[in-house]
This record gives structure tokens, sequence and C-alpha cells, in this order.
């Protein structure tokens, strides 16, 4: 598919959006949350990360920075979680749908949910996930999708990336600068961050604070408040970066470290509530149930011969279906 197969204009009722995505993406399950959440309906193409689609070059037609997730409407082309949920919520937020912001913009709630939502998207999740693959000392506890041989492939992808997307750059001439450039941030940003252990020890302590704050807000809600989301009574999109992030947290093995065993009772009775959710259920159960078939079928990719053909069309029927019953029954 090109970026120009949906050729309509978005008419408001979210039928014409469409969602490019994947599936263990902590970006891409943030944009699913607020989707499901405001009730909007939308389709959705999978870009197979394991098998390097984000550079392939219908994919960088739309995003030419290899980046998901990535939402169309129409012809509109939204790039970049922040800006696919704040457009949701300009645009899908009357009627039927759901709401994730205060009508008033200047109320206290409103300022609140913004302050929040800046502290948490200020946090280095690729240094995080990533140098936690590098650096597995850090984890005590990972989880599915994160199982040893996951995290062994995100190391080795962290510590070759630059040249991945070099070599990805030689093969497609058409977004060669660009492909260049990003390697050039990712040498210059992240790259080394996630190989160094005293790097990555920091971000985590900086996340320490954070969810420190996070503790603090919670455990300021009164009695008649406890039904309360982060911010007020409406759940929030600084719930839906709060949630993410915790079940990055968790998948990776960092809870203890962070809230369970009375370490943040109030953060942890949050992430308790939260994982009750259908819209936290939808956006995340996904990551752990249809990775795996799709890392399969990116292994098969590019292999000859009707048996691997019909390998790959059959697992797809097969586990779609489960996945697709199991999550429709959350």
């Amino acid at each position: 598919m090109t970026s120009t197969e949906n050729n309509s204009n978005g008419n408001g009722n979210g039928n014409s959006l469409k969602l490019y995505y994947w599936y263990t993406s902590f970006y891409s399950q943030r944009v699913l949350m607020a989707l499901y959440e405001k009730r909007v309906p939308f389709k959705t193409r999978v870009v197979n990360l394991s098998a390097m689609e984000q550079y392939e070059p219908w994919f960088l037609r739309l995003n030419p920075r290899a980046e998901v997730p990535v939402l169309t409407d129409g012809v509109k082309v939204i790039p970049d979680s922040v800006r696919i949920v704040e457009y949701l919520e300009d645009n899908f937020s009357n009627g039927d749908f759901g709401q994730l912001t205060p009508k008033e913009k200047g109320s206290e709630e409103s300022k609140k949910i913004q302050k929040y939502r800046d502290l948490l998207e200020s946090l280095a999740i690729s240094v995080i996930t990533f140098g936690s693959a590098t650096n597995p000392d850090f984890l005590d506890n990972p989880k599915p999708p994160f199982t040893p041989v996951v995290i062994k492939r995100l190391a080795d992808f962290a510590k070759n990336r630059p040249t991945v997307i070099r070599d990805f750059a030689e093969r497609t001439p058409e977004f060669r600068e660009k492909l260049l450039e990003k390697a050039r941030e990712v040498e210059e940003g992240s790259f080394k961050q996630v190989q160094s252990k005293k790097a990555v020890e920091k971000v985590l302590t900086e996340l320490e604070g954070v969810l420190q704050t996070v503790e603090d807000e919670l455990a300021s809600h009164t009695d008649d408040q406890c039904e309360w989301w982060l911010c007020g009574a409406m759940l929030s999109i600084a719930d839906i970066d709060l949630a993410i992030l915790l079940n990055r947290l968790y998948q990776l093995g960092f809870e203890c470290r962070y809230w369970a065993q009375g370490k943040r009772p109030h953060l942890e009775a949050y992430w308790e509530r939260i994982q009750q959710r259908s819209s936290f259920k939808r956006a995340t159960y996904f990551s752990a149930n249809a990775v795996r078939l799709t890392m399969l079928r990116g292994a098969l990719k590019g292999k000859k011969g009707l048996l691997a053909s019909l390998t790959a069309a059959i697992g797809v029927a097969v586990v779609s279906y489960i996945v697709y019953r199991r999550v429709q029954k959350s």
C-alpha cells in the first residue's frame, strides 16, 4: 500500500482513519488507547518492525523519519503519537466520541493535565527500553513480549541501528538523505546512551523522580476523590501516557523497583485499576499475543516457495482469528 491509497477527504466520523502501527511500539499503544477510549472507528495496518518495514519505500512515503505510529485521515498524514492524539482530540470530541481533555481549556484541571503530559512525555522511552536490553543487569522479572530472545534482538538492533539505517539509505536512493540524517541523529542521541550503563541508570533515576511526583499527586486526592484518575474525574491524555508507561515498565520487570510491594501504594493501586480499563486492555493485548505471529511472518518474508507462503497464510489466519476473538471479549 502507498500513501495515496486513502484518497478521500476526512468526514469527521472516523471512518476514513487508518493507523499504521506496531504491536509493541510504546507510541503506537499510546495512540491505540486514545482511539479506543474516544470510541473512534479506524482501520489498521501493521508495520512489521521485526522485518524492518519502516524503512521500505511505501512507508517512508508516509513518514520519511521511518517511525510508527502514523495516522491517515483521507489525504491527511499525521505522524508522531503526540500530534496524533491532539488531532483526535481536536477533531473527534463531539457527539458519541469520548473526550480526553476538559472543554474549558484554561481550567485548573486542563493546566494540570498539560503539566503531567509534559513531564511524562519528556522521558527517554527508547533509552529505558533499548538501554535495559543492552544492560540486562537492570532487568528483574521481564514478561512477554520481552522474552530473552526478544531482549537479545533489541540489544543487537540497538548496537547496530546506525549501520542498519545507512544500509537502507544506500538501497533507497529516494530517501537516502533523510535516512542518513536519521542515522546521524541516532548516533548523536540515544545510540551512545543505550550502550552506557551509567547513562541508562541516570534515566532510570530520573524516572524515579517522575513517578514520585505522580505518587504525590495521587496521594493528594481526598476520600471523595478516590475514584479520580491522575488529574481529576476525567480519564485524560495524561492518564494514557501514564498507563502505557507503567505497562512498559511492568513488561520490562521494573514494577518492584518503582511501585510494587508497597513502595508507592497509590501508584500501585492506580496500576491495578487502569489495567481493568477496556481501552487499556485492547491497546496492550495485541503486543503480548500477536507479535509472535508478525515476527514469524517477518522471518518468512522474502523466502520463496509455496510451503512458506502457505505456512505464513495459515498462521496469519489462525492467530489473527484467536487474537480478534479474545480482544473482543476483553
